[in-house]
């Protein structure tokens, strides 16, 4: 798994960050009621450990996905030819082995480069204390 796959957050979020800092910094954000209001403050409204979920951007199929991707665009660019190139009567084109290869690459790239918004929990949990985070908030 690559790291920028690997993203973090609380259990009711919506949205979730790409480094742990920025999970901490939301949750403080989240606690503070005025402006200036002191560590102690906000940290008495949260409940302690903070629990930051790691999660991971689910997979999308691998080769299987990128077979399937590959059958799409052969049918959909032969039907395409076949309607505005075609004869009537005419039997419907078949693929030849080097428009299969050509689209089971074109897949594969898909599938490599294609980030899924959606994630999933990868059950792996990292607490923070309040004394934690509050060496955090001192040193930053």
């Amino acid at each position: 798994m690559k790291q920028e796959d690997v993203l973090y957050g609380l259990d009711h979020w919506e949205t979730l960050e790409h480094d742990l800092d920025m999970v901490i910094e939301r949750v403080m954000e989240d606690a503070c009621d005025t402006v200036g209001d002191s560590f102690e403050v906000m940290a008495d409204r949260i409940t302690w450990p903070i629990k930051v979920l790691v999660y991971k951007r689910r997979d999308i199929g691998g080769d299987k996905q990128a077979q399937r991707i590959a059958d799409q665009a052969i049918s959909e660019a032969l039907d395409n030819l076949d309607e505005e190139y075609s004869g009537e009567w005419a039997d419907p084109a078949e693929p030849t082995e080097a428009i299969k290869v050509a689209a089971l690459a074109f897949g594969q790239a898909v599938v490599a480069d294609y980030v899924p918004w959606s994630c999933e929990p990868t059950g792996e949990v990292i607490e923070y204390t309040r004394e934690q985070v509050k060496g955090l908030e001192e040193s930053s």
